[in-house]
């Protein structure tokens, strides 16, 4: 999808972290990142594991900036997860005050770095990865709030002329090696430096795709930058094999966590579904036929128990020809789609189990807890 691209709900990660970053010259603080405290103006928040995201929409319906709209809309549904692209600490304002408990953010996702990270341009992302990180743990650790630095589509960045008959560059691949390890650094310093307690920011790489070095040997991201870089999760734009078999799906999961070298006190399973989703226009402009393609994919990727699945996206933002592509939940006319509809019942529905296992044994769902329930709540729904 195009870089102005990518819905649904969730909330993650009730999983204990340690993290532990040094610099030469640098004092360093042993942060222990135990579990995932609840938000404490959501006390009962919980991790949804589906969410979705709001880049580049083609229209609006209210006087608010067209992504703040749509993260009202977001947030309306029942969601804690969002999705934005973002410049600066100042754009995040408005968003802050939602009720959002976490925040999966492009940031300075852009390719000037692809022909060779200068000195210069190696400092510039340093500092400006270094003083975002910075003052988010400054400003937000009482909120609680969880933050993902990340990127867009990286084999897109690979490939700029995306011919997927074509391997990678060497050229490329080390130029993307050193970016993304200059903004852990620089993520690391800063949460070494920051007396925190309660926020959590981690870094992201976005892989898209993946089947090409899986299945046919290609040189990509996947199997020539992962393997040498130290980022904390890796998002997977999954449109190269939503269309499998779940068991295909799963083992394709399978190969990228397996190209991520091991980090002491992460989760098992670093890989989250950054995108996916089916257009309108591809399913024919029919409502249930959109909800239920859409549906199965979901519960595809739930079965392999990622800590967050996002949907692409809550207002539509490709246009061909003139005409909206739909990738929505709601239209260009403001009209919910039955997608809209089920995801918000499915919102609800978990927060009522998630009470339910509350009473029942002292503790909120974790991830994996959310993703069985979800997994066979939308299964049931699909049988009906």
């Amino acid at each position: 999808m195009s870089l102005s691209t990518r819905l649904l709900l969730g909330v993650l990660l009730a999983l204990p972290l340690a993290v532990s970053a040094q610099k030469k010259g640098r004092p360093t603080n042993q942060v222990e990142m135990t579990q995932l405290p609840a938000v404490p103006q959501l006390p009962d928040a919980f991790p949804q594991v589906i969410g979705t995201q709001i880049i580049g929409p083609s229209y609006k319906f209210t006087k608010d900036e067209a992504v703040l709209e749509a993260a009202k809309g977001i947030n309306a549904m029942g969601s804690r997860i969002l999705k934005i692209n973002v410049q600066s600490p100042q754009q995040l304002t408005d968003f802050i005050a939602m009720p959002f408990t976490h925040y999966v953010l492009w940031y300075r996702s852009k390719g000037d770095w692809v022909t060779g990270l200068t000195p210069e341009l190696r400092r510039r992302e340093y500092n400006a990865v270094y003083a975002f990180t910075k003052d988010l743990l400054t400003r937000y650790d009482a909120t609680g709030k969880t933050f993902f630095l990340g990127h867009w589509e990286g084999d897109w960045y690979l490939l700029p002329d995306r011919d997927v008959k074509r391997d990678v560059t060497p050229e490329a691949t080390a130029a993307m090696i050193e970016w993304l390890n200059v903004r852990q650094q620089a993520v690391d310093d800063a949460r070494s430096e920051v007396p925190y307690s309660k926020c959590r920011i981690y870094t992201y790489a976005e892989v898209n795709r993946v089947r090409d070095a899986m299945k046919d040997g290609r040189k990509r991201m996947v199997n020539t930058v992962l393997p040498k870089v130290n980022v904390d999760f890796i998002s997977y734009s999954a449109y190269d094999c939503q269309m499998l078999p779940a068991e295909e799906v799963r083992a394709t999961l399978d190969y990228v966590n397996a190209q991520i070298p091991a980090k002491p006190g992460m989760p098992a399973k670093r890989v989250f579904i950054g995108e996916f989703g089916l257009s309108w226009s591809f399913c024919g402009a029919d409502g249930e036929v959109h909800r239920k393609k859409n549906t199965e994919i979901l519960a595809k990727f739930l079965s392999w128990r990622p800590v967050m699945t996002l949907f692409w996206q809550y207002y539509n933002n490709e246009v061909v020809d003139g005409q909206q592509v739909g990738f929505w939940l709601v239209d260009n006319k403001n009209k919910k789609t039955p997608l809209h509809g089920m995801l918000t019942e499915l919102l609800a529905a978990q927060e009522t189990t998630a009470k339910e296992i509350k009473a029942r044994i002292r503790r909120l769902p974790n991830a994996e807890d959310m993703a069985v329930f979800s997994e066979n709540w939308l299964t049931a729904r699909q049988t009906k």
